[in-house]
């Protein structure tokens, strides 16, 4: 290991030092999605996971559920997994450098990359049982990931339409006179910025796209 791959790790080290102080997973809502999407949150602050929330149709299939439960599993595990990872280097880094300063007065990224290849070795094992399963997990995902994406297929359409017409009702949807009255609106009273001409475009292709 050189010492810029050294000083990668260690600065990774630092920032989970830091983020050790917020330990928050960030979920959003799931009504608000169409047939096909997902929601992806911020990473985690220790494990560095990006949460994901599963778009769950009204009329999920056996199949459906299955995969959806599999995928979210994963995920979970995963997150587990690296949070403990995170942690057990970052407590490891503390009390290294601590015992470094009282031996010689300073700990410095030579010292650290010294604890490093030290970590590397002693959680090599472990590392290596954790790719043995992500393999057999994402083998077995894959027949069950066959038969809901069927389903999926079949449903897509139908789906889709029952999922923006409840949007529309809803107002999450707005007609093209409403949307260029709204912005009129929020530029005269300057409650908001008025949106560049791309900006602009792009939001009207979408909004004509829904109709």
């Amino acid at each position: 290991m050189n010492v810029q791959q050294s000083l990668h790790f260690i600065r990774r080290g630092l920032h989970c030092a830091r983020a050790l102080r917020t330990q928050n997973v960030h979920q959003g809502p799931t009504d608000t999605l169409l047939p096909g999407q997902f929601l992806v949150g911020a990473p985690h602050p220790v494990s560095n996971i990006r949460p994901i929330a599963f778009y769950i149709a009204s009329d999920e299939t056996p199949s459906e559920r299955t995969y959806r439960l599999m995928r979210e599993e994963a995920a979970s595990t995963d997150h587990s997994f690296w949070a403990d990872n995170n942690t057990r280097f970052e407590r490891g880094r503390i009390e290294f450098e601590r015992t470094r300063i009282d031996r010689t007065g300073s700990c410095t990224l030579d010292d650290l990359s010294v604890y490093f290849q030290e970590y590397q070795n002693e959680s090599y094992e472990r590392h290596v049982e954790y790719n043995k399963y992500v393999w057999k997990r994402n083998w077995r995902m894959v027949w069950p990931g066959i038969r809901a994406w069927v389903d999926e297929v079949r449903r897509r359409g139908r789906r889709r339409e029952f999922a923006v017409a409840r949007h529309a009702e809803q107002g999450y949807f707005f007609g093209r006179e409403g949307v260029e009255k709204d912005r009129a609106k929020d530029v005269k009273d300057g409650s908001a910025p008025q949106p560049s001409q791309p900006e602009a475009n792009r939001r009207d292709e979408k909004i004509r796209s829904y109709y």
